[in-house]
């Protein structure tokens, strides 16, 4: 998950920035069933009577009428579980590792199903939770059009664990009658040109901020790393990681997006220490807002960002997005690719039929529809490159970028921990950097700092 700093939420930010989704308990959980007839590669002796999803978030009422219209296209198409009831439990953000691990010990209350963050997917296939699903995709129709990064993320040791279900990806947000006023034709494609274009931008609008060089997202400056050939942390075939700040390629990053305050003068010190949403665990107040209210002329974030836009935004039916610029272009940035993916609880006694659900779930109509409820893509490659979201502008920036994605380190087991948990390690680097500190001596030690939290929890 994690799509933004909000924690694990990249599928939460999803479900929770455009659907609300929140979330009750297992223990206060709602379910869903519907009745119908159809056929699969299951033994109909084997239809089982209940099969279990776990639902990540709350429910609420779209959410509710989608589930319940895959569950009849389940029933019909699989004939053998028309008697099959499906019966969807909503399990907190918060929740879900120890209710997963709990559901594992216990033998009780276990999911047939279960929705995951696709940064939790590779922890938990380590775990033992997860049911592999190598054979399973071997005969899918589907599986030659997924994303192929969404899937190696969910491949372990040669075996796939899980099936990506629907991902976001962020990028620029701008206005397009402010760019014409600024004399700029075309969007940025290098980070030269970002810099010039927000400088142009602020001159044109007297009192506005170019562009924001939010500290506290990681998520969005990973982009510039990897844009620059660079790396945060790579992990080696002994499960050992090693910190890559002092990369050169990186470190040029770190130098360009600090450039943005220090040198440049697009991005205000307010935005040192704050999120995208402001200061850190703030839900309003930040970037988001100044852009939505006309005071910042650039802005990353995801499509899910439009319900964090003030009701008094201005302007807001000329936004449009263009990826993030990588340093020499003309290629964009890769992005963090963060979604939602669907696995087969390894306890299961009914592999087989949710195997067939998740078919049906997680089918191209389907997991795009789903995706379109949230503003996010689905899974495919050929439902992105040729336009889920015919005519939109606003979306056309983050369909090219949703093609190239990367997740590492930031699925890594403590990159919570190093990054927006206890340590704030890059945030706290470029939060020291941008207020002065040398340069050398910060990203060293937050480089020996990276490497002991991500392999051992904590700093040494």
């Amino acid at each position: 998950m994690g799509l933004r700093k909000r924690s694990a939420v990249l599928a939460a930010s999803a479900a929770a920035a455009a659907l609300a989704i929140t979330g009750c308990s297992s223990s206060g959980s709602s379910s869903s069933s519907a009745t119908g007839g159809s056929s699969s590669s299951a033994s109909t002796s084997a239809a089982p009577s209940t099969l279990t999803v776990w639902r990540m978030g709350a429910s609420v009422p779209e959410q509710v009428t989608w589930m319940n219209g895959v569950v009849d296209q389940f029933h019909t198409q699989f004939p053998q579980f028309a008697k099959t009831q499906v019966k969807v439990v909503w399990v907190p953000w918060g929740n879900r590792t120890q209710d997963w691990n709990n559901a594992l010990s216990s033998g009780k209350n276990i999911p047939d199903i279960t929705e995951l963050g696709n940064t939790d997917t590779p922890t938990e296939a380590a775990s033992g939770i997860l049911a592999s699903l190598t054979s399973n995709l071997k005969s899918w129709s589907g599986a030659s059009d997924l994303v192929k990064g969404m899937v190696d993320n969910d491949t372990l040791n040669g075996e796939t664990y899980a099936v990506p279900w629907f991902g976001g990806v962020r990028a620029v947000w701008y206005r397009t009658d402010q760019f014409k006023a600024a004399g700029i034709t075309s969007t940025p494609t290098t980070w030269a040109e970002l810099a010039a274009d927000a400088q142009k931008l602020q001159a044109k609008f007297p009192g506005t901020y170019g562009f924001p060089a939010v500290t506290n997202d990681t998520n969005a400056f990973a982009s510039f790393i990897w844009g620059a050939g660079g790396q945060i942390a790579t992990q080696g075939s002994d499960g050992k990681w090693t910190a890559s700040l002092t990369d050169p390629k990186t470190e040029a990053a770190i130098k360009y997006y600090v450039s943005l305050h220090t040198t440049f003068k697009v991005s205000p010190s307010k935005y040192i220490g704050q999120t995208e949403l402001g200061n850190t665990g703030a839900t309003s107040g930040g970037a988001n807002e100044d852009f939505g209210l006309g005071k910042l002329d650039m802005y990353i974030d995801g499509p899910w960002g439009k319900a964090t836009m003030p009701k008094n935004s201005v302007d807001m039916a000329n936004v449009s997005s263009f990826p993030i610029p990588s340093q020499n272009g003309p290629d964009a940035a890769p992005v963090f690719a963060g979604g939602s993916d669907l696995a087969v609880f390894k306890t299961s006694p009914n592999q087989e039929a949710a195997w067939d659900l998740i078919q049906v779930m997680d089918n191209p109509t389907n997991s795009t529809s789903f995706a379109k409820l949230a503003g996010f893509f689905p899974p495919y490659s050929s439902a992105i490159s040729n336009g889920v979201y015919p005519g939109d502008q606003f979306m056309a920036g983050f369909a090219k970028a949703a093609l190239n994605g990367q997740t590492a380190p930031l699925n890594a087991k403590n990159w919570a921990t190093a990054d927006n948990g206890q340590y704030l390690i890059i945030p706290t680097m470029l939060k020291k950097l941008m207020n002065g500190a040398s340069f050398d001596s910060t990203v060293a030690a937050a480089n020996t700092q990276l490497a002991n939290v991500l392999n051992t929890g904590n700093q040494g």
